[in-house]
């Protein structure tokens, strides 16, 4: 027994060493494209944490993930906001929710709600915001517009300080 968990682990170890720089590289081509679907104009340039949206030389907005827990774990989130503060989009970069129900989030009728909104607007429908939920999938939907918002609030706070 005790030779079968050491070979496992070493197994396990060694198929973890040979693809760790895969599934990253992976996961920054999803976020890269996520950010090119909210901006699709601008060049990003990153930042300490966040992407600035260049069009011509000028920043346009700002690009963020953020991250939320939904029913089935972790949900990475890409969020763009305008230099006015409006939200330019939201993408789901990666989620574990259930198939049908949760991983509805990815659908665009949900994502689009998000768009032309302002932060106070970033709240549930029945909580008194303009999300609506997705029938079933309260969890996954909650831990979206909670994890946007937030971000959005960074994101904010940034734009008020005057980024560099």
């Amino acid at each position: 027994m005790a030779l079968v968990c050491l070979v496992s682990g070493i197994l396990l170890g060694a198929t973890y060493n040979l693809t760790w720089e895969r599934i990253a590289q992976a996961e920054q081509a999803r976020l890269t494209a996520a950010f090119a679907q909210i901006f699709p104009h601008a060049e990003l340039k990153a930042k300490n944490g966040y992407y600035e949206a260049l069009e011509n030389g000028k920043i346009t907005g700002y690009a963020a993930t953020a991250q939320g827990k939904g029913f089935g774990g972790r949900i990475s989130i890409a969020v763009g906001i305008g230099g006015d503060g409006i939200i330019k989009g939201v993408r789901i970069i990666s989620h574990a929710e259930t198939p049908g129900l949760g991983s509805r989030i990815t659908d665009e009728e949900f994502l689009r709600q998000f768009e032309g909104k302002r932060l106070e607007e970033l709240r549930l429908a029945k909580e008194g915001g303009t999300i609506e939920a997705i029938t079933g999938a309260t969890i996954s939907t909650q831990a979206v517009t909670t994890a946007v918002g937030d971000k959005a609030k960074e994101l904010m706070e940034l734009l008020t300080e005057g980024m560099p």
